[in-house]
């Protein structure tokens, strides 16, 4: 069995369903199975399955609870629905004491109802979703219940049920539980009965108790003989009190109609009254944000136009700006201007008389071919003056050393390849003196050379050191 143990997931989370036969400790797969281990911990967490009973037990097989109604077909999920299910390749029924969700007989059919096993159930794989197990001696208290006496329908004659379920590791910080609709009706209940109690007056808390409590009894018979307090206009045959209403139930309705139009039309003439206009410009802000107002629109419709009058811009701002100068300071203002404007001015006639590079490469390159077409027409004219002079040798000779007589060819190299077997002048050999072979070929020549062996060779060197 330890080797069953091994095989399982490790645990996350713990259950204990405190029952009519003793506590049951039940370990939770939270990680594993998420969706049917939620369930099962949130309907704890609410009492869901508070005195609830155990109502299909099938000794060697399992044992069946989580309905509500005890009925076998009653239960209902967290998600509103049923929901899927889930299954875990290390997660088989091999042993009893496994914790797994009851379904209607079809795939994907869970609610809140569970069982517990009692054996190993291999036919029930992949058709049940097993989310977690009984841990513990508490296996001990499932078993007891399994020995309970049933009827033909497989249902206890006396059968177990859930005092309450405690949470005592919850897998799940983020579960908020929900008002159970049983206590729900149970608070309403309550309210109804405290609603319905009538209160009652103690008079021996007063001093004068006695009397009061005289009086009130004089008081409830008296309202018991003549019954509902009527008024004199019911009870009298005067004609001058008459028993009709004066205003009718629908003419009041139509009243206070009237009321609440007529109060909304003041409230609308009362906000329509407290808006606030526009105020004009002109008046508000100050005079300078109004010209650095008009001015940026200036440049804007100038830009869109296409038209650059930047220095009409300036000059309006510079005139906006002396406003406040003295006339001195004017005048060394206007100075300082006109001097930065012939600093710009002759700056951008510098640019002006600057010649661009492309120009200046293209002015020479057309000099470059003028001189070469000249040269050709001089070698021409040569041509014909050597025909009537010279001989032909001479000529030939005159058109090698002419440059402008021959035309310019590109010639593609082609990438020789050398055959490796071929053995020329450029070939040469790679020797790696610490090979063993070439060694023993570097020691052969060394002895072929002594005329004896190469120990021998070794042996007259060290007795001459000696």
């Amino acid at each position: 069995m330890s080797n069953i143990y091994n095989l399982e997931p490790v645990t996350k989370g713990k259950v204990l369903l405190s029952t009519t036969h003793g506590d049951i400790e039940i370990e939770l797969w939270a990680k594993e199975i998420p969706k049917a281990t939620r369930n099962f911990v949130q309907l704890c967490l609410e009492g869901y399955y508070d005195n609830t009973i155990f109502h299909r037990l099938v000794k060697g097989f399992c044992i069946q609870g989580g309905d509500p109604t005890g009925s076998g077909t009653g239960g209902e999920s967290i998600y509103g629905s049923d929901f899927v299910d889930e299954f875990h390749q290390r997660l088989k029924f091999n042993r009893r004491g496994l914790l797994a969700m009851a379904n209607n007989g079809e795939p994907n059919s869970n609610s809140s109802q569970f069982f517990i096993t009692l054996g190993e159930t291999p036919e029930l794989q992949k058709k049940h979703t097993i989310f977690g197990k009984v841990s513990g001696n508490t296996i001990f208290n499932v078993l007891r219940m399994a020995e309970l006496e049933t009827d033909n329908d497989e249902r206890p004659l006396e059968p177990p049920s859930i005092k309450k379920t405690e949470i005592l590791n919850n897998p799940f910080d983020d579960i908020i539980p929900r008002e159970s609709n049983r206590k729900a009706a149970e608070k309403k209940a309550e309210k109804k009965k405290k609603s319905q109690m009538k209160a009652t007056k103690n008079f021996k808390l007063l001093s004068f108790g006695d009397e009061a409590e005289e009086d009130e009894a004089e008081v409830h018979q008296v309202s018991t003989k003549i019954g509902k307090i009527a008024s004199a206009h019911d009870k009298s045959s005067d004609p001058k009190l008459s028993k009709e209403v004066a205003v009718s139930h629908d003419q009041l309705q139509a009243d206070r109609e009237k009321i609440k139009t007529q109060a909304l039309e003041i409230k609308d003439k009362i906000k329509k009254e407290l808006e606030v206009k526009p105020v004009v410009a002109g008046n508000t802000m100050k005079q300078d944000k109004l010209d650095a107002l008009k001015l940026e629109s200036e440049k804007l419709l100038n830009d869109i136009k296409g038209i650059g009058k930047e220095e009409q811009l300036e000059a309006k701002k510079e005139a906006i700006k002396d406003d406040h100068l003295n006339t001195e300071e004017k005048e060394t203002l206007n100075k300082f201007r006109r001097d930065l404007k012939e600093i710009k001015q002759q700056q951008a006639d510098k640019k002006k008389t600057k010649p661009d590079r492309e120009k200046q490469t293209m002015l020479a390159l057309a000099e470059f071919t003028a001189k070469l077409k000249q040269s050709a027409a001089q070698t021409d004219e040569s041509t014909q003056l050597t025909e009537d002079l010279v001989g032909e040798e001479e000529e030939d000779l005159l058109n090698s050393i002419n440059l402008f007589s021959h035309s310019i060819v590109d010639v593609e190299r082609k990438a020789k390849v050398k055959d490796a077997n071929v053995v020329d002048d450029d070939t040469y050999e790679i020797i790696d003196p610490r090979h063993p072979i070439n060694k023993r070929k570097r020691d052969k020549k060394k002895g072929s050379r002594s005329g004896g062996k190469p120990e021998d060779s070794k042996w007259k060197r060290s007795k001459l050191l000696t």
